[in-house]
C-alpha cells in the first residue's frame, strides 16, 4: 500500500502551506484595536499576552496596565515570548526610562489572591526564552501604609516583582520597586540568563536571588542600581543579591546603595550575600555605598560565615578573589560615591531610621548626603520603626537615581534594543526571517500501520491527516523534537476511545499556535476525539514495531475541520 492515498473524510490531495511566522502584537492604554498592527493596538496588555504564541513579541506603549480585572499581574504561559515596553504612543520610538510603561494593581481591585502568582510579571511553568524589557513593576498598590507612610506588613500582599522558570530568561531596562518581598526570584536554568540595566529599589529581603539556580545555570547581573533594601522582622534580609549554592552568578558593574538593617552582626544589610560559599561567583566592577551590614558576606572552606565591610578588605578581595570564595576575574570592586540624588522627603525619613549604629554605617557620609539634599545634619541615632518601609515615589526616580559614574549602575542614555516577532533583539528596522512554505500531502491511516509498505522508509515527509485528541505520552524518538521543548501526545484514529492503541505520536512545540489550538481542543476532548482535528506536520517512522502505528508527526498546525 502506498504511503500517500486518498482519505475519505475530506478531499485534499496536496496543500501548500507556509507555517505561521511569529507575530507582533501592539498595546496602548485607551486604544480599541485588535493588537494586530501599530495603528490597531489593544487597550490591555494581558489580552495580548494571552493571545501571543511562542516567538511572538508584545510591544507596549507608555501608560498604566492593571492586569486582568485589575489584579496587577501579567501571567506568561508560553516559552519564547518577548514583552517590550517603553514605546511612544505611535510606537515610533522606544525609551523605557522616559516612556514609562507601568504594571500595577488597580487600587479598587476587589478580587482575591487565590490562584495568583507572586510576581507582577510571572511565568507559569517553564517559560524558557522569556525576555522582559522596559517595564515599571510597582507593588505600591499591593501594600498597606499607615498615615505616616510606614508599611504595615500584616496587611500587605507578600510577594516579589518578577518570577520565571527556565533558561535564557532576560530582564532588561526596567524599574522594579516597592515589593514587600524580593525584586527578582527565578528558577534559573542553562545559559543566557540576564538581569541587566534595571533599577531595583525599595525591596524587602533581597533585590535579586539566585538561590533556585540549577547546576548548569549562568546568570548575568550587570549594570543594575540596587538601593534601599529593608530587613523583614524575624526573617532577616536587606540584601542586594542572594547568591545560590549552584550555578554561576556574574555580578558586574552594579551599584549597591543603602542596605538597611536593624540587627548588626547577622549578615543582614549586605550588598552581596554568598553564604552558601559558591566559588563560581564572579564579583567585578561593583560600587558599594552605605551598606549598613557590609559589602560582601561569604562562607569559607571551613564553613565559617564571614563578612567584608572595610575598604582594605575589598582591595584584598580584588587582588585575591579565590581566598574569598570567588572565581577568577573578580576585581575592580570599590567603595565610592555613585552620585545619586534620591527623593528628598523620602530620604529624610529613611536616613532618620537607618542611622542607628555607627561603624559599618558611615555617619559622615550619611551627613554629606543629607547636606547635599538640603537636610539638617544628623548627630544622634535614628528613629527605629517610626520611619520604615515607606513607598519610594516613581516620579523623579530615574533622574534622581541614575549614577554619574561612567559605566556603573543603570545606563539611561543608551540606544535601546528593538525587537521583531521570531527574531528576538534585532537592529532598527529588523524583521523575522520568512518561513519557507511546505507542501503537505494527504496520508491514510492504513499507511501508518505496522507492516505497511513504505512505512520504514517514511522520513521527514510533510503530511496532513485527520486525528482525534488522545492522551499525553512520554515517548521521544526524534532529535528535531527534544523533550525540553516539545509535548508528546497521542494522535488517535478518529472515533476511537481514549485508551485505544490506534494512534501515532504527535509532537507539539510548547507555546506554538499548534500547541495552543491542541489545548483548546483538549478542553472538548469528547467532541474532537470523535470528529478529529486536521493535523499538518512532518511524519517519520519511529524505528520500533512494538506499536500498532509506529510513526510520529512533528506538528506544524492544528485546525478544526
Amino acid at each position: 500500500m502506498p504511503i500517500i492515498s486518498s482519505f475519505r473524510s475530506f478531499t485534499l490531495l496536496a496543500l501548500a502551506f507556509a507555517p505561521l511566522a511569529a507575530a507582533d502584537w501592539y498595546v496602548r492604554a485607551g486604544a480599541d484595536g485588535d493588537g494586530s498592527a501599530k495603528d490597531k493596538p489593544l487597550p490591555v496588555m494581558w489580552k495580548a499576552v494571552e493571545k501571543a504564541a511562542r516567538g511572538d513579541v508584545v510591544h507596549v506603549a507608555a501608560g498604566t496596565y492593571l492586569g486582568k480585572t485589575g489584579c496587577g499581574h501579567i501571567i506568561v504561559t508560553v516559552p519564547g515570548l518577548t514583552l517590550v515596553g517603553g514605546y511612544s504612543a505611535d510606537f515610533a520610538t522606544r525609551d523605557p526610562f522616559k516612556n514609562l510603561t507601568i504594571i500595577e494593581k488597580s487600587p479598587d481591585y476587589k478580587g482575591g489572591a487565590t490562584g495568583m502568582p507572586e510576581g507582577i510579571i510571572a511565568g507559569k511553568g517553564d517559560v524558557s526564552g522569556l525576555t522582559v524589557d522596559g517595564f515599571v513593576l510597582n507593588a505600591k498598590a499591593r501594600n498597606s501604609y499607615d498615615p505616616s507612610g510606614k508599611i504595615m506588613p500584616k496587611d500587605c500582599e507578600q510577594g516579589l516583582l518578577f518570577q520565571a522558570e527556565g533558561s535564557t530568561i532576560k530582564l532588561r531596562n526596567s524599574i522594579l520597586l516597592n515589593p514587600y518581598g524580593d525584586g527578582v526570584y527565578c528558577s534559573w536554568k542553562g545559559e543566557g540568563n540576564e538581569v541587566v540595566n534595571n533599577f531595583i529599589i525599595n525591596t524587602f529581603y533581597a533585590a535579586v536571588e539566585t538561590r533556585s539556580a540549577q547546576p548548569d545555570a549562568v546568570v548575568l547581573v550587570k549594570n543594575n542600581t540596587i538601593a534601599f533594601c529593608w530587613q523583614q522582622p524575624a526573617k532577616g534580609g536587606a540584601l542586594g543579591i542572594m547568591v545560590g549554592r549552584q550555578g554561576k552568578t556574574v555580578i558586574q558593574d552594579n551599584i549597591f546603595a543603602f542596605m538597611q538593617c536593624e540587627d548588626t552582626g547577622q549578615n543582614y544589610g549586605v550588598a552581596v550575600n554568598n553564604n552558601f560559599g559558591n566559588d563560581e561567583t564572579v564579583l567585578s566592577g561593583n560600587i558599594f555605598t552605605q551598606c549598613q551590614g557590609g559589602a560582601y558576606a561569604y562562607m569559607d572552606a571551613t564553613k565559617a560565615n564571614l563578612l567584608l565591610w572595610k575598604p582594605d578588605e575589598i582591595a584584598d578581595l580584588n587582588k585575591d578573589p579565590e581566598s574569598y570564595r570567588l572565581a577568577k576575574g573578580s576585581t575592580g570592586n570599590s567603595f565610592d560615591d555613585p552620585k545619586l540624588n534620591p527623593d528628598k522627603a523620602w530620604f529624610e525619613q529613611f536616613s532618620n531610621f537607618v542611622a542607628s549604629t555607627p561603624g559599618k554605617l558611615n555617619m559622615d557620609a550619611m551627613n554629606q548626603w543629607r547636606g547635599a539634599l538640603g537636610l539638617p545634619l544628623q548627630a544622634e541615632p535614628g528613629s527605629a520603626r517610626k520611619n520604615w518601609g515607606m513607598a519610594y515615589p516613581l516620579e523623579g526616580l530615574v533622574a534622581g537615581l541614575t549614577s554619574k559614574l561612567p559605566g556603573k549602575g543603570v545606563q539611561t542614555g543608551k540606544t535601546f534594543e528593538t525587537y521583531s516577532g521570531g527574531g528576538g533583539a534585532v537592529g532598527a528596522g529588523g524583521a523575522a526571517a520568512p518561513v519557507a512554505a511546505k507542501e503537505y500531502a494527504e496520508i491514510a491511516w492504513d499507511a501508518l500501520k505496522k507492516g505497511a509498505a513504505g512505512l520504514k522508509e517514511l522520513k521527514d515527509k510533510p503530511v496532513v491527516l485527520r486525528a482525534g485528541v488522545g492522551l499525553a505520552k512520554n515517548d521521544w524518538f526524534f532529535a528535531g523534537a527534544p523533550r525540553e521543548n516539545y509535548d508528546c501526545v497521542a494522535l488517535n484514529l478518529p472515533g476511537e476511545g481514549e485508551m485505544t492503541m490506534k494512534y501515532v505520536f504527535g509532537y507539539l512545540l510548547k507555546g506554538s499556535p499548534a500547541h495552543k489550538e491542541w489545548q483548546k481542543a483538549s478542553a472538548k476532548k469528547a467532541k474532537y476525539a470523535k470528529e478529529g482535528l486536521i493535523i499538518k506536520g512532518t511524519a517519520s517512522y519511529v524505528g520500533k514495531d512494538t506499536y500498532g502505528y509506529p510513526a510520529g508527526i512533528i506538528i506544524d498546525e492544528v485546525a478544526t475541520p
